[in-house]
């Protein structure tokens, strides 16, 4: 078998371990106490905007909200049906819903976003930091970013080495001030990884 022809046997082989490896993350997570919200700290109420990752949508973050939620935050979903990539349109669209959640609740929302979410929720906080608290990347290429964030925002980048999607060390914050935090697992499963969610809830937590 040719080297060309032999390309899309193994990318389907990768793309089929990755689909096993996330299922086998999401199962870990259901069994774990973390995930029914034991063992953590209590929130505070404050808004958290989830955003999704490239062509995808809010419906597989689902889990995330439900724990949100379960934790003691108000989750608030993107309205985002299948995600178009990175725009200026898209930024400002996303803007306007952590401006109404902020509005509604009182209170700058955090910002958790999934691999091209997270990119575009730190666009949103480079442009309107008056309305974020923080942002907390999952395995984003945030090597893609060009906005300069402001002081006042703390940003979180959580990543893994061995992801197959967003490569190291494309995933890391480029601000000295940033935090970047390496946890085990894939791209697509660090939605439902129980060391994210534990992760989460520290950042999350109030007086954080």
């Amino acid at each position: 078998m040719s080297r060309r022809s032999s390309r899309p046997q193994t990318a389907l082989t990768e793309l089929a371990a990755g689909a096993w490896q996330t299922a086998a993350e999401f199962g870990l997570l259901l069994r774990d106490p973390v995930f029914w919200g034991l063992g953590v700290p209590h929130g505070d109420g404050h808004p958290v905007l989830v955003l999704p990752g490239l062509a995808a949508g809010d419906a597989y973050l689902t889990p995330l909200r439900d724990w949100l939620r379960r934790t003691g935050y108000t989750p608030i979903k993107s309205g985002i049906e299948r995600n178009p990539g990175w725009s200026e349109e898209l930024v400002a669209e996303l803007s306007a819903v952590a401006r109404r959640a902020c509005r509604a609740h009182g209170r700058p929302v955090s910002v958790i976003g999934h691999s091209m979410g997270g990119l575009q929720g730190r666009s949103v906080a480079a442009r309107h930091a008056e309305i974020v608290r923080q942002v907390i990347t999952l395995g984003s290429p945030l090597s893609l970013s060009r906005s300069r964030l402001p002081a006042s925002v703390r940003m979180t980048a959580i990543y893994t080495r061995a992801d197959r999607i967003v490569r190291y060390p494309n995933a890391l914050a480029p601000e000295p001030s940033a935090h970047n935090i390496e946890v085990p697992g894939s791209h697509a499963g660090l939605a439902f990884n129980p060391t994210v969610y534990r992760t989460l809830a520290r950042l999350l937590r109030p007086g954080s």
